[in-house]
């Protein structure tokens, strides 16, 4: 084999990214060799539509643009040896087709290895399409970090050996979002060597939105997990709030509706999940023509392992999360709908009870700071918790990195508030590993300040107006 044959990075199993990944990089004159676990006998196949689309585009040109040629950079290989052969040391190999399928990753694996030296590179790209999926209860793309197969096998196998095994975890964002806006792109948490995901994420970044979170894979599934949590934490305050202005203040929907849109505007509460209940307070229920659609939702939810994960986490760790946990408390409640639908006959609100005489402005202004608290205590908590496993599982973990994926757009964690604390914490970034909590309440006090400044313009205004 000449050295004109060498090439610089390594496809496994042709899905359509993997196939998207390799012409993309063969375009580039960076040659690339592809395999197909699966099916060895169609990887001829892809090679040769690729040089075809080459030629045309070449043709369509007028003349070469390729310095190298193009028929020369996606090399079919025949099998997992002779692509380990062709690939420069350290090899780079990023494995498609593998997400939600542990034995066939496992399998790749115990015959690549055998093939691999010190300092290779190998990346399990994570989720790649909603319909690959085949079983309807791997839908939530979540998985415990302890049964994470890549972390197992890289602490036990890899590692000793000098290998740097990685994994992508895709983040929940929502999808609507990303087709609508283009340059979105889906977003994944990367955990392993950093240095071998400082070399990969050249093939990664041209088709997904990464960052490097914790030096295993189990740090990426970590990551992913409390991000789950975090978000039932923030989105349960403000169903609480809601509920609140609805039965104390005596809110009608459209009233919850524009207190939501006021809040989202500019306020201390800017977020992509108060934006979204906004819209739904407004929206008639077309079913049955009656009232509105959030009238028309069950109060009541399935519970699976990943609701209960976080406070069993928290108590293991000995880490307090009272926030988290009364939220996941309340979704226990939620699944006793018979019982609460019983006790309501039964158990009214005493004759003659009124509401405070409060005035409604004041009621959601101080509600505002009241589920900001409730944030930010969420916030914190989720971090405290990943930190403690940290600590526990001897992993280094970048909790900035894990801040900014959580907040960028399309995440339902977007918000003003979570940009404060990022910076906040960015600001200390040096001091992080070891005081997270100084930390945490530095980034504290800068969302109350900016809480207290914006409460402050307002009461201006509103003398101003008085006057």
């Amino acid at each position: 084999m000449s050295l004109n044959e060498i090439c610089e990075l390594g496809v496994i199993d042709l899905t359509s990214l993997g196939q998207s990944i390799a012409a993309h990089h063969a375009t580039q004159q960076r040659r690339v060799c592809v395999y197909d676990y699966d099916d060895p006998s169609f990887v001829p196949q892809v090679v040769k539509e690729y040089k075809a689309s080459i030629e045309q585009d070449d043709n369509d040109a007028g003349s070469s643009i390729h310095t190298i040629c193009p028929s020369r950079c996606m090399v079919p290989s025949t099998s997992i040896e002779e692509l380990a052969k062709i690939i420069s040391t350290p090899r780079k190999i990023i494995i498609f087709g593998t997400h939600n399928d542990d034995k066939k990753f496992d399998d790749i694996w115990n015959e690549l290895k055998l093939h691999l030296t010190r300092g290779d590179m190998v990346l399990r790209w994570g989720e790649e399409d909603r319909a690959m999926i085949t079983n309807p209860g791997d839908q939530d793309n979540l998985q415990f970090y302890t049964e994470s197969i890549v972390s197992n096998l890289s602490k036990f196998q890899a590692e000793p050996l000098g290998i740097h095994l990685l994994e992508m975890v895709k983040l929940e964002q929502d999808r609507a979002t990303i087709i609508k806006e283009s340059g979105t792109q889906d977003t994944f948490v990367v955990g392993g060597a950093k240095d071998a995901y400082d070399q990969l994420s050249l093939y990664v970044s041209p088709f997904a939105l990464t960052g490097h979170v914790g030096s295993s894979a189990a740090c990426a599934h970590y990551a992913r997990m409390v991000q789950r949590a975090v978000e039932f934490g923030v989105a349960q305050c403000l169903a609480e709030g809601c509920d609140l202005l609805k039965k104390a203040a005596l809110y009608e929907n459209q009233d919850l509706g524009r207190t939501l849109t006021k809040w989202n505007e500019g306020g201390i509460l800017t977020s992509y999940l108060v934006e979204i209940s906004s819209k739904i307070y407004y929206k008639r229920d077309g079913i049955t023509k009656k009232g509105h659609v959030i009238d028309h939702i069950v109060d009541s939810i399935d519970l699976n392992g990943s609701d209960t994960w976080f406070s069993l986490e928290a108590t293991k760790l000995g880490v307090p999360a009272p926030t988290v946990t009364a939220a996941l408390e309340a979704r226990f409640l939620s699944t006793m709908k018979e019982e609460r639908v019983d006790a309501s006959s039964i158990l009214g609100a005493p004759e003659g009870a009124d509401t405070p005489s409060v005035l409604k402005d004041q009621i959601s202004e101080d509600l505002q700071g009241a589920i900001l608290s409730a944030w930010i205590c969420v916030i914190a908590e989720g971090l405290s918790i990943f930190v403690a496993a940290a600590e526990v599982g001897q992993w280094e973990v970048n909790l900035v990195e894990c801040l900014r994926l959580w907040n960028l757009p399309a995440s339902f964690l977007n918000s003003e508030m979570l940009e404060i604390i990022l910076l906040a914490l960015s600001e200390n970034q040096g001091n992080m590993q070891n005081e997270h909590t100084g930390g945490l309440k530095r980034a504290t006090k800068k969302v109350e300040k900016g809480a207290n400044d914006d409460t402050k313009k307002k009461k201006k205004r509103k003398t101003k107006e008085s006057s």
